[in-house]
């Protein structure tokens, strides 16, 4: 017979966490963690043979060892009288405060049906590793199960949406996280370590065994959502997913540029021209065809630099003067009205590609519906990281990824997943046409730093959508045709204008 608990207290909901087969020192564990805590009970499936002292909040479901996983955990799920449901991993426990602190997140977003938080782990060494995570952002959860052990579905949501699914085992938990995330349900990310776990483990990882499942899992979330390919899926958790693209629209490549010869780089050598050397890049490497340059030109430009230029582009080059005192943001501005792309790609003069495809992988995020921008993975020429997505901590903007060696996976494989962002820098970015004319395009009261962070928190806060991807890569020889410096005032004017927003950890999570 099947006992439930007491009704929830009136200042909570109940949670009933599920555990399969556990062990009479599983059991234990998890009620020792649990037994200074208030509105929970366990629900203990297929337990047959382990001893539990007498408890009210001890819910027993019998299951034979040959049950799917899917069935035994549905059985345990039915016999839960909570409001919301937890399964748990094999190992690992909620932490001594995570029912209380998940009380009181809940109060603040009530209609939470999907709630997940940080964790931490053991070393082998003995010290602690904490696992910071992304706010909700479902093109990395198509990439990522990045949520990890300790996560909340409201029952009714369950129920709604037909309980976990037959046939794909070991992918359960990962497969309905997605059905939940393209139902509307809303997922909140608690920032607080509620979940302790006995060694260190990949975030979402799955069993080899499991890897065929989560293949049909993604596939299907694909499909549902707009289409996409699976290339590959991983045992570390690491999923190669992309978006398809749609038709093949103009790509209008807008250039700010002085258009001069600079120093040679070397002793003796021809003068150097950092405008050239992408260009003959984006000629002879860009896989995509449909594409034409808006070079915004200073009145004074080196004719060898405009007579090559020409020669390399053809009927593809656009040739717009600029005679006003140096702004970055006006330039940008006259090379986009000047455009005729659906799209644009803002770039800067002194980049170099590496990847062939980063066009189309670029296209791919920024065709998806919302979506207002989408940025690409930036390299120093020292091989180390310029550019991961923008993040706006404590009143100041800065690059993600700052000089992280190239190669390096980031914190929980962040630079190796497509994933959401709060912006993306005007180095390399990519956005319709008619959003940047929506906000209003770049203000020209930042002339030189910035002015991408004010257009991105623009388009924000329209409630478009930044991605980032690390299947676009390029070099970036920052400033090398321009002066660098960050001036006072235009910090200042940027946090005048934004104070509000320059805080936004969800995208990417620093301590609290």
């Amino acid at each position: 017979m099947v006992t439930h608990s007491a009704e929830p207290r009136n200042d909570g909901p109940l949670v009933s966490f599920v555990a399969l087969r556990p062990s009479a020192a599983r059991v234990r564990s998890l009620q020792l963690a649990l037994s200074s805590q208030q509105r929970w009970e366990l629900v203990l499936v297929g337990a047959e043979g382990v001893e539990t002292v007498a408890d009210t909040r001890l819910v027993h479901v019998p299951a034979d060892v040959g049950v799917p996983f899917s069935i035994a955990v549905s059985r345990g799920v039915a016999a839960a009288g909570g409001t919301f449901v937890s399964v748990l991993p094999e190992n690992g426990l909620p932490s001594s405060d995570a029912l209380a602190t998940i009380d009181d997140w809940l109060l603040r977003t009530p209609d939470a049906s999907v709630v997940y938080t940080d964790e931490s782990s053991v070393r082998r060494d003995g010290g602690i590793e904490v696992v910071r995570k992304q706010g909700p952002a479902p093109e990395r959860l198509r990439c990522q199960f990045y949520f990890g052990d300790l996560l909340l579905f409201r029952r009714d949501l369950l129920e709604g949406l037909g309980g976990f699914s037959d046939g794909i085992d070991g992918a359960e938990l990962y497969d309905f996280t997605l059905r939940a995330s393209r139902s509307g349900a809303v997922v909140l990310h608690i920032p607080r370590v509620l979940f302790d776990a006995p060694a260190v483990r990949e975030i979402g990882a799955f069993a080899p065994v499991s890897l065929g499942a989560v293949r049909r899992v993604l596939e299907t979330h694909l499909a549902a959502t707009g289409g996409g390919t699976v290339l590959e899926v991983s045992a570390d958790g690491v999923h190669e997913t992309i978006r398809p693209i749609h038709g093949a629209p103009l790509i209008s490549i807008v250039i700010p540029t002085q258009a001069r010869l600079g120093t040679p780089l070397e002793p003796g050598g021809a003068p150097h021209s950092y405008l050239l050397h992408a260009l003959r890049g984006l000629v002879e490497k860009t896989t995509y065809e449909n594409f034409e340059v808006v070079l915004v030109v200073d009145s004074d430009p080196d004719a060898a630099v405009i007579d090559e230029a020409t020669r390399l582009l053809g009927d593809r080059l656009v040739i717009v003067d600029y005679d006003l005192p140096f702004n970055f943001a006006a330039k940008a501005n006259r090379g986009v009205l000047n455009a005729v792309g659906e799209y644009i790609l803002m770039l800067n003069d002194d980049v170099e590609i590496i990847t062939p495809g980063w066009i189309e992988s670029l296209l791919s995020l920024a065709q998806l519906p919302g979506a207002g921008m989408a940025g690409c993975m930036l390299y120093y020429e020292d091989d180390t990281v310029q550019h991961g997505g923008h993040h706006y901590w404590m009143g100041s903007p800065t690059h993600i990824g700052l000089q992280v060696p190239r190669g390096e996976a980031g914190p929980e494989h962040a630079f190796e997943v497509e994933r959401e962002v709060i912006g993306v820098t005007a180095a390399c970015s990519l956005f319709p046409r008619e959003v940047y004319l929506e906000v209003g395009g770049m203000t020209t009261l930042l002339p030189g730093a910035f002015n991408d962070v004010d257009f991105c928190l623009k388009v924000a806060e329209r409630g478009y959508r930044a991605y980032w991807t690390p299947r676009a890569e390029l070099y970036h020889f920052e400033s090398k045709t321009r002066d660098a410096r960050v001036r006072a005032y235009e910090l200042e004017t940027l946090g005048r204008r934004w104070r509000h927003r320059l805080h936004q950890p969800q995208y990417w999570p620093f301590p609290e």
